[in-house]
């Protein structure tokens, strides 16, 4: 009886140290799933918070050229400025069109309006209405404009953090490191219309001016 109860006990040792070897082997051979990696949801939020910024301001800063180049007669540059401004807002766009559209809107107006007002060229009456609507627009889209610098640095580290972001957002990277000299045009150009206003009479130009500040 008790040789009968020993070879019964080393049968059943036997079938849980096969079950147990069968559960390891199983767990060897799945695959552990990886989790999504922080790397890629901080790219994520990173490019949120800077294209949230500068869609924001460089809609409102192509608003102020607008009307600043209907003020200054530029009939022309003020149609393709309406364009632009209607492709921007279109989200059904590539977003990295959308951001190459508005740069290059942006940086191609400051350069025109900067030339035109250093000429101190006349403004007639409807002209300084005109003028008077951009005035909001200028000082709104320089104050988001100016925070654009950390953003775009964030994002640099971000997408060189991932190969695939490298890959994926050629058309950010094209703007990216431009974005201090876009910056400093923006604060200049800003800065010369509000001063542009005041010495040809406009309404609203004292209170412009304050607003900016210091900068």
């Amino acid at each position: 009886m008790s040789r009968t109860i020993k070879g019964f006990g080393i049968i059943i040792l036997f079938i849980f140290s096969t079950l147990s070897f069968g559960v390891n082997a199983i767990e060897l051979k799945v695959p552990k799933l990886k989790k999504s990696g922080s790397g890629g949801a901080d790219l994520n939020d990173v490019k949120l918070k800077f294209t949230k910024i500068f869609f924001e301001s460089a809609l409102d800063y192509m608003e102020a050229q607008y009307h600043l180049l209907n003020a200054l007669e530029m009939n022309d540059e003020a149609g393709k400025t309406k364009k632009s401004i209607d492709f921007v807002k279109n989200d059904k766009k590539k977003e990295g069109k959308r951001l190459t559209n508005a740069f290059t809107t942006v940086s191609e107006n400051s350069s025109a309006i900067e030339g035109a007002l250093t000429k101190e060229k006349v403004i007639s009456a409807e002209g300084k209405l005109h003028y008077a609507k951009a005035l909001p627009y200028t000082v709104k889209g320089l104050l988001g404009t100016i925070q654009l610098p950390p953003e775009a640095k964030n994002l640099i580290d971000a997408i060189k953090a991932d190969k695939m972001a490298v890959l994926k957002m050629g058309d950010f990277l094209k703007v990216l490191p431009k974005i201090p000299s876009y910056v400093k045009s923006v604060t200049t150009v800003s800065k010369l219309i509000v001063t542009g206003a005041k010495s040809r009479g406009v309404e609203g130009a004292d209170n412009a001016n304050d607003q900016l500040g210091d900068l």
